[in-house]
């Protein structure tokens, strides 16, 4: 992939986790909130219940991926029938999700290692004869891995506030915003490697079948994806109170958990880059509004509502951009969105 793609994805990445993530920082920098705590702050009804249901869809995708990528893998070391991995998986993380939140994150940490070893491995066995970066400009092509990227990082940016939350300067933010985006960096750089040596994105197959790595190489994917697929049922429950408030936790999370698990049976894992493309589209434009809000707010300014219009439609308009291959649909729903709170901010609007 060119150079100028991978650095301009992480750069639009570091900017979308910054900018969003800034709201859960403890005041008087941020709001020191969770996205659900904030969103009333910032929108209004209809602007929440709409932003609710885009997360909770994109939450549902998500657990679909996350789920039929490791019960595929679990099913290819078991000997297990496919889909019976992916139910095996799901039962596992949905009971987890009602644990504590420390035994969450310890899981995480030991499956963030699992994920780290196994793009170690694949690094090791199977290094493409040619770099995977190049100094190429790429063309359209360098505008749709910029895209791509910033579809993988846009509903984690998106929702950022419930990680932030409780961090107490935009030091602790930043250190936080390194950690994701130099790790992601080197692995797109070794998943590149690996398409080069393959021909193949189906990591488990690849897998399976490399020698040295067969018999457990699908063990660290089966792990590596636990602890995103946990992020799912978390968030996805959050999401979900912004449309429902009387929902408890547990039913949003089963909520969640039910579709994914149905979508992750039928593989939608493989269907990621094109599912990448779409949350590339939808979700980044309502970034642009509020963290140009947030910064008026930290300058003294007086609140103000963010109206749909800022970034609804520049969702739609890039998604819909997306469903006819234009590559650049992801920028131009940024410029967009970039454009309309332009407009809000010289017209003036409701106070908050």
């Amino acid at each position: 992939m060119p150079l100028l793609g991978l650095v301009g994805g992480v750069a639009v990445m570091a900017f979308l986790l910054f900018g969003q993530g800034a709201l859960g920082v403890h005041p008087p920098y941020g709001e020191g909130g969770t996205l659900t705590q904030v969103a009333p702050r910032y929108l209004p009804r209809v602007g929440r219940t709409l932003l609710g249901g885009v997360l909770a869809a994109a939450m549902v995708g998500w657990n679909a991926v996350n789920v039929g990528l490791g019960g595929a893998s679990l099913a290819t070391v078991s000997g297990l029938p496919g889909p019976a991995g992916a139910l095996l998986l799901a039962v596992a993380v949905l009971a987890v999700s009602y644990a504590s939140p420390t035994v969450g994150n310890r899981i995480a940490v030991i499956t963030t290692l699992a994920a780290l070893a196994l793009v170690a491995i694949c690094v090791a066995r199977l290094r493409p004869s040619t770099p995977p970066v190049t100094m190429a400009l790429g063309g359209l092509g360098t505008a749709a891995d910029v895209a791509a990227i910033a579809g993988y990082v846009s509903v984690f940016a998106l929702r950022a506030p419930d990680f932030s939350r409780g961090l107490s300067s935009r030091r602790d933010l930043t250190w936080c915003v390194l950690l994701l985006v130099a790790p992601a960096a080197l692995v797109i750089a070794a998943g590149a490697g690996v398409w080069l040596r393959t021909g193949s994105t189906d990591v488990v197959t690849v897998l399976a079948t490399t020698d040295g790595v067969a018999a457990y190489g699908n063990l660290f994917v089966t792990a590596a994806v636990f602890a995103p697929a946990l992020t799912t049922t978390y968030s996805g429950a959050l999401a979900l109170r912004a449309v429902w408030p009387e929902l408890p936790t547990s039913a949003g999370m089963l909520a969640i958990a039910v579709p994914g698990t149905a979508l992750a049976v039928a593989r939608f894992d493989l269907l990621l880059l094109s599912w990448l493309s779409v949350l590339a589209a939808t979700l980044p434009p309502l970034i642009i509004p509020m963290a140009t809000e947030a910064w008026r707010r930290r300058r003294g300014k007086p609140p103000r509502q963010i109206p749909v219009w800022t970034w609804f439609p520049a969702g739609v308009l890039a998604t819909a951009l997306t469903a006819t291959g234009f590559a650049v649909a992801a920028v131009t729903g940024l410029a967009v969105a970039t454009l309309a709170t332009g407009v809000h901010a010289w017209c003036g609007g409701r106070e908050a």
